[in-house]
């Protein structure tokens, strides 16, 4: 499951903070109307199928089935934090509906259901999903599959949705769920959804370039913050960044959107925090860091616009962060030993 990385930070600055808003994927209007209309009991397989018929009688495009499907299960079911733990986690269809808990098989399980009922073709996808911090630097030297998501097919095309991370988040450790719809894993645009999707068959890259297991497993870890910002591109592109003090690294990020300040810290290194003005680029924006301190450790990215300014104050700001690097710093002139990622 993936858990919650958003800082809540007190900052000086010279203006307001405007937080930008989700933007949802599509008219949700009228599959959100439907689902209130729903009063039956969806409490086993069979009950779900009369749900699903439902739905597919009341829509006749693909689309809003599909919207309705997710939205039923997104709404509807709670990550089992307890039973991912004891290694007891429910899957099959009438114990999740019954508990409304599980893990990502049983959303996926229920999902798939669902949407068969109500006529419209979707797979299961099985892959590999990171999903935090523990997941920065990836050292596995061959792919194991842990994760699962859903395909579903509209106006003939393929389209990929994870109804388990659509469904909210746990805090790191997971010991505790918050459910907390997140469109951004809806229909998601491939190449986005492969920035922390592999699946195990290239097929459902739904890519015409399939990326390496190689390739993915050496990407910086990405979070939100990279969807809200409309992040198209970044650079440097390994997680792992080989530095020594006195040293710069150059971040550059693709998006069309207003930012205006960036934001670097690390959880490893609570001494390591600032907040500055990246450069306008023709494309995006541009940042140079230079690095003050020696050791192995993260570096977080913030992105985010200030607007309004209404002289010096204390604001208290969301953000959520963007990408996070490990970077192993050796003093200066010092030849490095070692070249992996130590934590």
């Amino acid at each position: 499951m993936r858990g919650k990385k958003n800082l809540w930070l007190m900052l000086l600055l010279m203006s307001a903070f405007a937080a930008a808003s989700q933007v949802e994927s599509g008219d949700w209007k009228e599959a959100k109307l439907f689902l209130r209309t729903q009063t039956q009991p969806v409490r086993n397989a069979k009950e779900l199928r009369l749900l699903g018929n439902a739905i597919e009688k009341y829509f006749p495009d693909t689309m809003n089935r599909v919207r309705a499907s997710y939205l039923w299960v997104v709404d509807n079911l709670q990550y089992d934090c307890q039973g991912m733990k004891a290694k007891k986690s429910r899957w099959a269809l009438d114990s999740v509906l019954k508990s409304r808990k599980a893990v990502c098989a049983g959303y996926v399980n229920v999902f798939r259901n669902l949407c068969d009922a109500a006529g419209v073709e979707c797979v299961d996808v099985s892959g590999y999903g990171r999903s935090g911090f523990s997941d920065l630097v990836l050292t596995r030297p061959s792919f194991a599959a842990n994760h699962t998501w859903n395909a579903v097919r509209i106006n003939n095309e393929w389209k990929l949705i994870d109804v388990t991370w659509a469904s909210g988040y746990t805090d790191e450790d997971c010991n505790s769920f918050t459910n907390a719809r997140n469109d951004w894993y809806f229909c998601a645009e491939p190449k986005r959804f492969g920035w922390d999707h592999f699946p195990k068959d290239d097929e459902w890259q739904l890519l015409k370039e399939p990326i390496s297991w190689s390739d993915f497993y050496t990407y910086p870890l990405l979070y939100q913050g990279m969807l809200e910002n409309n992040i198209e591109e970044f650079s440097p592109r390994s997680v792992v960044i080989h530095k020594q003090v006195g040293d710069t690294v150059v971040f550059n990020f693709k998006s069309q959107r207003s930012l205006n300040r960036i934001i670097i810290s690390s959880r490893t290194q609570p001494g390591i925090y600032m907040t500055d003005y990246p450069d306008r680029t023709s494309d995006g924006y541009r940042y140079v860091y230079k690095i003050r301190r020696e050791g192995s450790y993260d570096l977080q990215i913030d992105l985010l616009n200030i607007e309004n300014p209404r002289g010096f104050g204390s604001y208290e700001v969301k953000t959520y962060t963007d990408i996070v690097y490990w970077i192993n710093v050796r003093p200066t002139n010092s030849i490095a030993k070692d070249q992996k990622a130590v934590f």
